[in-house]
């Protein structure tokens, strides 16, 4: 519920066309860092990557979202089949860059899968953000969703990385992924470890943090 209330603050700002402005000064404000970067020189299609132990994660990269890459792309949300009556109309009428990929709960991972690759197949400039955790508790089995996804529409990964010890955001270069999912976990795990999240006891991979 947090998380629509968030999309709602963050869609309400677009349409009053201060999107931008607002997003960044709030990031400032808290007193996150950041670079200005060239969107155009970005891919036009983007799986999205991070870790996420919090709902803060979700926050600051919505305003990131604003602040920097909403001009350019579209994003494309994951949201429960059963929830997608009451959240299409609002989400529409707010901000046309948002859409929704409903998700059935009957369906099973590799179904859900292909939904998101028929989905995005002919489409451009989008992103989509996709956690490999699936969840904000400990765990140590990663999700390759992602990966078969960027495989299959043959597009870039970037990660997009939190710390918030430094408090700073940071875009990483756009890359392919790698050919095998146990390399492209270890590339994965390697982005975790340069930033600190806001609960590293949930990651093992952080484990000599403390």
């Amino acid at each position: 519920m947090y998380i629509f209330y968030a999309m709602l603050f963050g869609l309400y700002l677009y349409r009053k066309n201060l999107g931008s402005y607002i997003s960044k000064t709030i990031l400032k404000i808290i007193g996150y860092k950041f670079e200005e970067i060239d969107i155009n020189t970005l891919p036009s299609k983007i799986v999205m990557i991070g870790s996420h132990t919090s709902i803060y994660d979700f926050l600051i990269g919505l305003l990131y979202y604003y602040a920097v890459l909403h001009k350019r792309y579209n994003t494309y949300i994951l949201m429960k089949k059963q929830f997608e009556i009451f959240c299409t109309p609002i989400l529409s009428f707010i901000d046309n860059k948002f859409n929704l990929i409903s998700i059935d709960k009957t369906l099973q991972k590799t179904g859900i899968t292909t939904k998101i690759c028929t989905t995005l197949k002919n489409k451009d400039d989008y992103l989509l953000f996709i956690a490999p955790e699936g969840t904000r508790k400990c765990t140590e089995t990663l999700r390759s969703g992602y990966w078969y996804i960027a495989q299959n529409l043959d597009i870039d990964i970037i990660y997009f990385g939190i710390d918030f010890s430094a408090k700073t955001i940071i875009l990483e270069k756009s890359r392919k992924t790698k050919d095998t999912w146990e390399e492209e976990q270890m590339e994965f795990i390697n982005s975790c470890q340069k930033y600190v999240p806001l609960y590293p006891e949930r990651c093992y991979w952080m484990q000599n943090y403390y």
